[in-house]
Parts: C-alpha cells; structure tokens; sequence
C-alpha cells in the first residue's frame, strides 16, 4: 500500500508543477493526466506511467516557459518517483504487505538516483553560461557517461 501512496502524491506533484491555466488546451491535456494518475496507481503494471509521465512532460513543455532551476530539480524528482514507484507497486500485489527491508533498499536506491541525478542538474547550472557552451556540454556528457556506467560497475562488484 506504501508504494502506491508515494506513487499517487508522486503523480499529483508531477501535474501540479506546470500548473498550466485551467481554461486552455493545456489545462484540459492536464485533466487527461489528472485520468492516467488514476490509472497509474490503479494499475502500476500497465500503460499508465508512462502515459502520466509523457502527459506530464508534455504539459510542462507546453505551460512553462521559463521554470527556474528548483521547479525543474522538483519536476525531475517527481518523475523519476512515479517511475520507481510504479514499478515496486507493479512487482507487489494490491492489498499486500511490502517487507520493510524491501522498502528500504527501494527508498535507498530511490535517493540514491535522485541525488546523484540533482548532483548533474547542479553542476549544468553552475557551469552553465551561455546555451550550448562547451563547458555544459562535457558536464552533461560525464553525467550520462556516469549514470550509464554507474550501474554496471555495482553490478560486477556484486557479483565478486
């Protein structure tokens, strides 16, 4: 039941971030979000992420013109929620109990990601002066460098 609250408040500040003018087309894209948010959390097995999570992004893209840096950190943490939610959610049935350890090593892995995916929006700001500049470039590239490779390297030391 845990997962499922954290995915559903996940979902709900995902399609709150933009907070796009209710009267508009965005606003009604928003209500179909509002829609797959229910379905995410009704169903974490199927379709519905990834139609919140594109719903979402299209919303933001579409509402925000200029989010500052703390509304994209919270907008990206929010996804990456409804993402890792959604898949603990779908490995364990609806009225089952989840194991503390098993929520343990999700909520570790989940700040783990969050912070190391932070860390990389940090250092794009900071290094970040005009657009496209090489310095923001190299930054981005270690990062996904990293996050690619960060994953295997546990992986061979845990198998050692």
């Amino acid at each position: 039941m845990i997962p499922r609250i954290v995915l559903g408040v996940a979902a709900a500040v995902l399609l709150v971030l933009p907070w796009p003018a209710p009267l508009s087309v965005v606003g009604v894209v928003t209500l179909g979000g509002a829609a797959a948010a229910v379905w995410t959390v009704r169903a974490p097995g199927s379709l519905g992420p990834l139609v919140l999570l594109a719903t979402a992004v299209v919303v933001w893209l579409s509402a925000v013109p200029d989010p500052g840096l703390v509304r994209i950190v919270c907008f990206a943490g929010a996804g990456y929620v409804v993402h890792s939610a959604a898949a603990l959610s779908a490995a364990v049935p609806a009225g089952a109990p989840v194991g503390s350890a098993v929520l343990r090593r999700w909520a570790a892995t989940t700040v783990t990601v969050l912070l190391v995916g932070w860390l990389a929006i940090a250092m794009t700001a900071l290094l970040a002066r005009p657009p496209g500049s090489p310095a923001l470039v190299v930054v981005g590239m270690l990062a996904a460098a990293t996050l690619v490779a960060l994953p295997a390297v546990v992986v061979r030391r845990v198998r050692q």
